[in-house]
């Protein structure tokens, strides 16, 4: 292959010896020579190729492409073989295991021997080139032989019948099949009937209405104008103006006219139609008619003089608004302007914040305005009539106010979709499509408006009667509160303004008297006030925010006042001793002046304690105090400060606020916790008192209670303290204890006003258990922690003993913190409350609530149900023995709370070999459930349920009873011949020598076995019964009458033994061969007896091929040779075909038949005695049209009327009609333009049709 051609540019390879002659020679060829573009001279010589790859047959002798021609000519000549091979085998409907072998054989030969021995340039291939191509003519071998259908075998057959569409005949003849079923003689003629047409013209036919504007492709209007069987010579149309009425006559131009001529011309000679359309464009409003049609003999033609409006296309604006922003409830004040024929229609939308709602508005029109458009009968209307106005018709301006209420803040946007005028014209603004979604709007077809919210205002904790007091000098601000409906306040500014009178300018009624000052103030946001200083009346006026005025609420008006500085007055005089006549203190009057409350500051300075600031708290102008010092000595008091509601001045540092005083004060006592003390009913309490003076003591109090007082003394009290202890507070509620006077040494007896408040209980704390579910019990799973509820009276914490009744702890203390407490547990028992205490006395326990009950939940529980065929040995439980496969099962109780979770492990031991371990678990609902068991092996089963859970309780196997059931699964039979896929020979001339058939079988005796006979054409086996059978081999004889003719599978289908259990096999188990012979026989496919000329007739041969079939026909008797086991011949004439008798290899007798079939012709028809005849008729004639039949009555024939053909058209069926004759002929009269011709006849036995569709069954017999 060294002389394996390279590729040139712009040139075929050459051959090997062209190449190596060239490199002979080296030089280039001069330029003359390369210019001439001959072909070099053939080689001779090929040096440069190998001697051992030189051609078999020298190229000196054949040149290579010669060799490459025979080559390949000798392939293809093999193939076309190999198709005719595989035609026959289509043919027969069979497959070939011998021709598979002799082309594998015959493309083994020519690859691998043949083509590499000859050497033959370009077709001397690498091994793997050959090998491949040997796999695929292989793989073609396979399809074709075996007759395997592949989706390209079809169109193979197809492509083959064009080349080869011949079958064999009745008659032994090959005969071409299309040449029978498409005979096109057999119906023959046509009627054709044209009807000469009416000329008219028509302008707008649809009276569709048309608009023209400067808009773009709406700059004219197209008019359509229709012809009919007219070529006009001359065409008028008649303008009438919209605005003046005048009219104006429009004349087609020569252009226009040769191009009517034109089209009428095409449409002619294309002879479908004998109307055209010519389309018109105008570029000016009016009303247009035909005015006159003149044809090519000068002669008017009928027109339609209706007119046809064309108008100004419909268009709508909005005009521009001043200002785009608005205020809630504000009027929208907007003015759509609309243009075009009235009455017209707009249709806006109007979208707030996203929504968007859609309105129109119809009949716009101007004043005094009148229109046909208006009347019921708007077609008869719109006719013109003699010296009519059509200025009804113009385009008008109609104004459309949009004045409604802006109710809702947020963006507002008004556009413009659609304006309709009065004929129907429609001016479309509404965005459509994926392109224009990005295209904005015209700025006047929308109008976009921001509507604001009002802000409102008012004063808090202002007003005239509670004005707002301010010092001197001071500012203050002005207590406004801002708002904004739907919005936070906080970041919008705001305009706010006031008016303010100065107070001494105001009115008698406390108005604005007449000086008025205007004042305000621009806020950030709410918070942001405005401060004020000036006394006098301040009344809100406006609040505006963003362009909108809001609302001024009520109240509305502050007044500001700046009061008078405070100042005290102080006077005093010295309170005597009754007894002994000293001074005991001082009692000071403090006369103010200012703004109430007051607070009075002042320091206090003696010798026995450190100084200390006292106040007092004067509520109006005056107030008395008394300053009575405990201790004897000399007592300072110094007023430092004062301070009203408005103002905190210091008092001055002279004698006017300053007092001293020496005391010695008598007798006293008090109590040295004055707190009110808390107590516990019927217990005593003790309060300890303060004793000053000189003793001994004798001291008074007394015990006050609901009313009623106890006085009691005590005398010779030596100590400065005393503690007095009370009885037993039995009643609950509150006691005064009061200190009512002492006596010291000198008998001097003083009055006392101490006393202490002690606050007894009402009741004594309770406890008891609380409820769960509305009682004192509750039922938790085991173990599980739960809060016995307890409900607890008192103050706490509270100090809880309780015990478990039924446990042994013993008393248990619990610390609760709330009245709700509740005690956690995970024990059960029965719970007692025994003793309570709160965080200072002992309680009682309720005796009806002092018990709780806890329970446990029982855990689940698993046990098997009552069954006859289940036995218990001890411990384990035994279920009765079944069958290898069996279905079987089980079914256990289940008690808990469902749902079930069970868990259990089988345990599979068979009589040979390891055993196997498998667990499973299951779910359950309900308490009953059951278990399948497995049967797949034959062995001993041991089901062992190893864990139990329910809704309340995990898996436990701890608290689980353990369950044991076992069951003994006994193996299948089985049966086996003893030389399977032998085969038996039996002959049906000689009942009861056949050969018998050994078995084997394994179980336990005796046997029932079942033999499954299956014949090759029987889809349905038969079976063959063999009961007891006492050994484990047995020799199973078929009578005749179970078997058919020819082969048959005997297969062991079921076998049963002794102990029940019967075992099946599978359908493509082993199995032997029966062959019975008998004389052939044949058998038609199809149980009718007449037959048309075109059909098949086949047969089914049984057998063994080839066969030799014996026939009658026409009076002859012939032989054919069947090689299948089909024998089929095509009817190509009518007569009777009679089958005699048929033999095949295998048997030498030969079997008389008789099978009769009758071969019918196929009908004819002929229209018109067979010929083409066109007739010429006016619209309102008839004509007859002539059928004739030929074949068996009555005949059922379906004809069709198609358009006239014209050149360069396809004729048209427009109507198809069945009709029925008894004769051989029969008259039909037509009066409809057309072509009339026969497509289908039928007479009693066959039909021929010549529809497109044409197929087989075109010629099919009538059952």
């Amino acid at each position: 292959m060294n002389a394996t051609p390279r590729m040139r540019a712009g040139a075929f390879p050459p051959t090997p010896g062209t190449l190596a002659r060239g490199r002979r020679d080296p030089s280039p060829p001069p330029r003359q020579q390369r210019q001439t573009r001959t072909l070099p001279p053939a080689p001779e010589n090929v040096a440069a190729i190998p001697p051992d790859r030189q051609p078999l047959i020298p190229l000196d002798v054949i040149d290579a492409p010669s060799q490459r021609l025979y080559a390949v000519a000798f392939y293809l000549a093999l193939f076309a073989w190999r198709i005719w091979d595989w035609l026959q085998l289509v043919e027969d409907d069979v497959g070939s295991l011998v021709q598979f072998l002799k082309w594998v054989g015959i493309d083994f030969v020519f690859l691998f021997m043949g083509l590499p021995s000859l050497r033959i340039p370009w077709l001397d291939m690498s091994q793997p080139v050959i090998t491949g191509l040997f796999f695929v003519q292989f793989c073609l071998n396979w399809v074709l032989m075996f007759n395997i259908q592949v989706p390209w075998m079809a169109w193979l057959l197809g492509f083959a019948k064009v080349f080869y569409d011949r079958e064999l005949s009745i008659s032994e003849h090959s005969v071409r099949v299309s040449s029978i079923l498409h005979n096109h003689s057999l119906i023959m003629g046509k009627q054709i009937i044209n009807i000469l047409p009416e000329g008219s013209a028509l302008l707008n036919p649809e009276k569709t209405p048309y608009c023209i504007s400067d808009r773009k492709g709406q700059q004219f209007a197209t008019l359509p104008m229709y012809f009919n069987a007219t070529v006009p010579a001359a065409v008028e149309l008649l303008r009438i103006d919209l605005e003046t009425n005048n009219e104006e006559i429009i004349k087609f131009t020569k252009y226009q006219l040769k191009e009517l001529g034109r089209q009428a011309k095409r449409i002619t000679e294309e002879g479908t139609v004998t109307s055209y359309k010519y389309e018109y464009p105008v570029k000016k409003v009016g009303a247009y008619r035909l005015y006159k049609v003149l044809d090519e003999y000068n002669l008017e033609v009928q027109r339609d003089t209706g007119p046809t409006y064309v108008v100004s296309c419909p268009k709508a604006r909005v005009r521009p608004s001043e200002l785009s922003s608005r205020c809630v409830n504000d009027l929208s004040n907007l003015s759509l302007e609309v243009v075009g024929t009235p009455p017209l229609k707009i249709v806006y939308s109007r979208t707030i914040n996203g929504k968007d709602h859609s309105f129109h508005f119809q009949s716009l029109q101007p004043d005094d305005f009148s229109s046909p458009l208006f009347s019921s009968g708007r077609s008869s209307a719109l006719v013109p009539q003699e010296g009519e106005d059509f200025t009804w018709a113009r385009s008008q301006v109609v104004q459309v106010s949009l004045n409604e209420s802006m109710s809702q803040a947020g963006e507002w946007q008004y556009t413009i979709d659609e304006v309709h005028d009065g004929f129907g014209n429609i001016g479309l603004y509404r965005e459509t499509g994926d392109e224009n979604e990005l295209k904005p709007k015209p700025k006047d077809q929308l109008q976009n408006f921001v509507v604001r919210e009002r802000p409102r205002a008012t004063l808090v904790g202002c007003d005239i009667r509670n004005p707002l007091k301010v010092a001197k000098r001071d500012s203050v601000q002005l207590p406004l509160k801002f708002g904004l409906p739907d919005r936070a306040p906080d970041g919008a500014p705001h305009t706010i303004t006031w008016q303010f009178s100065p107070i001494d300018t105001l009115s008698k009624s406390g108005e604005h008297g007449d000086v008025v000052e205007i004042g305000s103030f621009t806020a950030k946001n709410a918070e942001h006030l405005p401060t004020v200083s000036a006394p006098g009346l301040y009344t809100l006026k406006s609040i505006s925010c963003e362009s909108c005025e809001g609302e001024i609420e009520e109240p509305s008006s502050c007044l500001l006042l700046n009061p008078l500085e405070p100042k005290l007055k102080i006077s005093h005089e010295e309170i005597p001793d009754k007894c002994a006549g000293n001074s005991i203190g001082l009692r000071v009057d403090l006369d103010l002046i200012g703004t109430p409350p007051f607070n009075v500051r002042y320091d206090v300075i003696s010798d026995n304690e450190r100084p200390r600031t006292e106040k007092v708290i004067v509520n109006g102008l005056r107030q008395q105090i008394e300053l009575l010092p405990r201790e004897a000595g000399r007592y300072q008091y110094r007023f430092r400060r004062l301070q009203d509601a408005i103002y905190e001045v210091p008092l001055p540092l002279t004698d006017e606020y300053y007092l001293e005083q020496n005391v010695k004060p008598p007798a006293s006592a008090h109590f040295l916790n004055p707190e009110v003390i808390s107590a516990c009913l019927d217990e005593p309490v003790k309060v300890d008192v303060k004793l000053n003076g000189d003793g001994p003591f004798t001291l008074e109090y007394e015990m006050v209670h609901n009313g009623k007082r106890k006085s009691q003394k005590v005398s010779d009290v030596t100590s400065t303290t005393y503690s007095i202890e009370t009885a037993p507070l039995s009643q609950g509620g509150e006691y005064t204890l009061a200190l009512t006077s002492i006596t010291d040494k000198t008998g001097c007896r003083i009055f006392l006003k101490e006393e202490t408040k002690i606050s007894v209980r009402r009741q004594r704390p309770r406890a008891a258990f609380g409820l769960i579910e509305n009682k004192r019990l509750a039922t938790v799973v085991e173990d599980a922690k739960l809060n016995i509820p307890l409900r607890l009276s008192g103050d706490g914490p509270f100090r809880i003993t309780y015990r478990n009744v039924d446990g042994n702890k013993g008393d248990q203390v619990y610390v609760a913190r709330s009245s709700n407490d509740f005690i956690e547990t995970s024990e059960r028992g029965t719970f007692e409350i025994t003793d309570v205490m709160d965080n200072q006395c002992h309680g009682q326990v309720d005796p009806k609530a002092s018990m709780f009950d806890v329970r446990w939940f029982p855990r689940p529980e698993l046990s098997l149900l009552p069954d006859d065929r289940i036995t218990e040995r001890g411990s384990v439980f035994v279920k009765q023995e079944v069958c290898e496969g069996d279905v079987d099962g089980f079914e256990v109780a289940l008690k808990g709370a469902p749902p079930y979770h069970v868990s259990y492990e089988v345990r599979h031991k068979p009589s040979s070999g390891s055993g196997s371990v498998a667990r499973k678990d299951f779910d359950a609902a309900l308490p009953k459930a059951s278990v399948p068991m497995d049967t797949a092996k034959a062995g001993l089963y041991t089901y062992k349920f190893s864990a139990l859970a329910d809704n309340l309780y995990n898996n436990d196997q701890r608290n689980l009873r353990p369950l044991t059931l076992e069951q003994t699964v006994n193996a299948k039979p089985s049966a086996s011949f003893v030389k399977p896929g032998q085969t038996f020979k039996f002959c049906s001339a000689e009942p009861g020598s056949e050969e018998p058939i050994p078995i084997t079988l394994q179980g336990v005796a005796p046997f029932y076995v079942e033999i499954e006979i299956r014949h090759h054409t029987n889809s349905f086996p038969e079976i063959f019964r063999i009961p007891n059978i006492p050994t484990n081999s047995y020799d199973i004889r078929i009578p005749q009458n179970h078997l058919n003719l020819g082969n048959q599978a005997i297969r062991i289908r079921k076998v049963r033994d002794a102990r029940g259990c019967q075992h099946k096999t599978d359908s493509g188990g082993p199995f032997v061969q029966v062959q019975l012979f008998d004389a052939p026989a044949i058998y038609p496919s199809e149980t009718r007896t007449d037959y048309c000329v075109g059909e098949r007739i086949a047969y089914t041969l049984s057998g063994t091929p080839p066969f030799e079939v014996q026939y009658s026909f026409g009076g002859y008797q012939k032989k054919a040779k069947s090689q299948g086991m089909h024998f089929r011949r095509i009817a190509e004439s009518p007569g009777d075909f009679a089958i005699t008798s048929i033999s095949d290899k295998a048997s030498e007798c030969r079997r008389p038949i008789d099978i009769t079939k009758t071969i019918h012709p196929l009908p004819s028809v002929r229209i018109s005695r067979g010929k083409v005849i066109q007739v010429d008729i006016h619209e309102g004639s008839e004509v007859e049209i002539l059928f004739e039949f030929w074949g068996t009555p009555p005949f059922d024939f379906t004809y069709t009327r198609s358009t006239n053909a014209r050149k360069g058209q396809k004729s048209v069926v427009l109507e198809t009609k069945h009709d029925v004759s008894y004769e051989h002929s029969k008259i039909i009269v037509a009066n409809l333009e057309g072509t009339y011709e026969v497509v289908a006849i039928k007479d009693k036995f066959c039909a021929f049709s010549t529809l497109n569709v044409e197929t087989d069954n075109a010629q099919k017999r009538l059952q």
